[in-house]
């Protein structure tokens, strides 16, 4: 009985261990779940406030959005309102180059004299007074209505075979022109020059002809006949595309010359422009006085108030130009080293610094003509006479004493404009 009652405790006793392995094993693994799921409990709170952070920032990014919206909007809606304005604008440029295209007349302009002039309809019969108004009527698209030029007029070189044909007839010289001749033609408009042809203006209009004086003083005076001429011609249009086709290449001469003068610290050279022999010259109200500021030089004359007048030797000697430039005037007073001679062997210049520096250019062979006629290709005259006064900044190193086509075709240069 004994034996079978320890037999039931030893059972029991080992039915409590092994239960108490059970709960101990229990616990354990409870304390593992239970830190298992602290570790976990910890990770969701993390990855809650991740959510959390993440649900805060994508309310932002909500509210960035929307206003970056708004912005998009309102950038459409300008955007929408600017290029309506520019259909406006380019809807009334095109309605604008359509009229200039149409010539719409009469044209009233004021002339050089300050008269007012109107001409009634398209010109048909034109009559060139100078060179450099022959010039620009070819240049913006209005020779083939030229039907007089002087006989200096002889560019483009279509001009000379329109002579030759006899489609175009010569009026006289310059200053000496056919007032007979001119009204044989029957022309419809004539085109003259202050100055010197004043008179024959004065004439003509007193005879019932349409007559339009112009002056070109200056760069400014030039850039304003043509765009005249552009406007009574019904070639406006052209006169502007031609302005700034000037404007380009003056502006692109001046800046050139400018920095070189920043960088070397030159300074600007005194120029003395002997465009007759002898002492005629230029002063302030030349357009040749323009040409050589803009080109880099001083005019000796800037003070001058006359455009051409006699200048003193004593004047010159005194001024003491770096450079001297003479023109060849189609070898009437000698070819170009005759003419260097005779200027560097005037009594008193050897000590001028132009020639004893040897720096006594002449203008020839086509350049003298572009250098003084006020006209389209003023602005070749400037780049070249950059050129000679400040050859170091276009990279010449050399400059002949005698300018002609072929001295300029090795600069990059050409007579023609464009």
């Amino acid at each position: 009985m004994i034996k079978g009652s320890a037999t039931v405790l030893g059972i029991a006793l080992i039915a409590l261990i092994l239960a108490g392995v059970v709960l101990v094993f229990s616990y354990v693994q409870t304390q593992e779940l239970r830190s298992l799921i602290n570790s976990q409990q910890g990770k969701l709170e993390e990855i809650a406030e991740g959510v959390k952070s993440l649900g805060s920032r994508m309310n932002s990014s909500a509210e960035q959005i929307s206003s970056l919206q708004e912005r998009i909007d309102e950038l459409s809606r300008r955007l929408a309102d600017v290029e309506s304005k520019f259909t406006d604008f380019n809807s009334s440029l095109t309605d604008l180059k359509k009229a200039i295209e149409e010539s719409k007349f009469p044209v009233t302009v004021i002339d050089a004299s300050g008269n007012a002039v109107t001409i009634p309809k398209k010109p048909e019969r034109i009559v060139s007074g100078a060179p450099s108004i022959t010039e620009i009527l070819f240049s913006i698209g209005a020779g083939s209505s030229v039907v007089g030029v002087d006989q200096f007029s002889n560019y483009p070189p279509e001009v000379n075979d329109l002579v030759n044909n006899g489609s175009i007839r010569i009026i006289g010289g310059y200053a000496t022109l056919n007032i007979e001749e001119i009204l044989s033609l029957n022309p419809d408009l004539v085109l003259l020059d202050a100055g010197l042809q004043q008179k024959y203006a004065e004439k003509l209009s007193s005879m019932g002809i349409t007559v339009i004086v112009l002056k070109e003083s200056s760069i400014a005076d030039i850039f304003n006949d043509i765009l005249l001429l552009g406007a009574v011609t019904g070639h406006m249009d052209e006169a502007v595309t031609l302005v700034n086709q000037m404007r380009s290449m003056i502006t692109a001469t001046y800046q050139k010359v400018i920095q070189y003068m920043n960088q070397t610290g030159s300074e600007q050279v005194k120029v003395y422009y002997e465009i007759f022999p002898d002492y005629w010259t230029i002063g302030n109200t030349s357009f040749l006085s323009d040409v050589l500021s803009i080109a880099g030089g001083i005019n000796i004359f800037s003070n001058e108030s006359r455009a051409y007048f006699v200048a003193s030797p004593e004047a010159i000697i005194s001024a003491d130009p770096d450079i001297i430039l003479l023109n060849y005037n189609y070898g009437y007073y000698g070819n170009a080293e005759e003419l260097i001679s005779k200027v560097s062997s005037r009594q008193g210049w050897g000590n001028i610094t132009a020639v004893h520096d040897g720096r006594i250019y002449v203008f020839s062979a086509g350049v003298e003509d572009l250098m003084v006629r006020p006209g389209p290709r003023t602005a070749i005259a400037i780049a070249i006479v950059a050129r000679v006064l400040y050859p170091e900044a276009f990279g010449i190193t050399q400059v002949p004493n005698e300018i002609n086509s072929t001295v300029i075709e090795g600069w990059g240069l050409s007579l023609n404009l464009g």
